[in-house]
């Protein structure tokens, strides 16, 4: 297991450094980080697949009725798993060994709404066949060894390149190297891909949908940065 450090719920900008803080969302707040996430991936190809037919508004009610279900389940298995800066201006929802379903609602009560809006046969088909093969994938990459993944980072559109995006993903990725684990990411963009590998992921795969190509990306723990800043904080 990862050793969560206890993270600060009062200040979301340090004051000294005016970088951003990072800390769990709260319960009151799971709407808004829901909202968040339906902005980022407005676009997103994969879920819009998955959304496929409906127009605006009902488009954005998919997402969002997604995002809710994903980051409560996210929260009952461990307030730490999803991480928000500046008031829900970005959010990010990570998992150890990927045990957060992150392709179908977690509660019935979402899976019926969803497909009240999508169809029947599509809201099943997202809950029974993406989630298991990608798993499928993860697990064999991974070889079943500890480690984390990321499930959603995204930034409000008008918020985006000032560096909340990387502070989510550094926070996740020192808890990584703590725990000398590799981290792993699914992502179906070019700027995705290019973001990631500024971290160090590599490119692991890639797998078709639907004529959109998912990249599978892993990072391998940097441990020996960690020795560095330990020895320059015992000098």
């Amino acid at each position: 297991m990862v050793t969560l450090q206890p993270i600060s719920r009062q200040l979301t900008v340090s004051i000294e450094q005016g970088t951003p803080n990072v800390r769990p969302v709260i319960k009151g707040a799971m709407e808004e980080a829901a909202y968040t996430l339906t902005s980022a991936y407005g676009s997103n190809q994969v879920l819009g697949w998955y959304a496929r037919g409906l127009k605006q508004p009902k488009h954005n009610e998919f997402l969002y009725l997604l995002f809710r279900s994903i980051i409560n389940a996210a929260s009952l298995t461990s307030r730490d798993f999803v991480i928000q800066v500046e008031g829900c201006t970005g959010v990010l929802v990570w998992s150890l060994q990927g045990n957060i379903n992150t392709w179908a609602p977690s509660r019935l009560a979402d899976t019926f709404k969803l497909a009240r809006l999508t169809g029947f046969s599509s809201a099943l088909k997202t809950s029974m066949k993406f989630q298991p093969s990608f798993d499928k994938l993860r697990r064999k990459m991974m070889n079943r060894d500890p480690h984390l993944t990321i499930n959603y980072l995204g930034v409000l559109p008008n918020e985006q390149r000032k560096g909340f995006g990387k502070a989510l993903l550094q926070h996740v990725l020192t808890k990584a190297d703590e725990a000398h684990y590799p981290t792993y990411v699914e992502v179906n963009d070019t700027g995705a891909v290019a973001f990631f590998t500024k971290f160090g992921f590599t490119v692991q795969g890639e797998v078709n949908i639907n004529n959109t190509t998912v990249t599978l990306m892993v990072r391998e723990p940097n441990v020996e940065s960690l020795c560095l800043v330990s020895l320059q904080g015992a000098s």
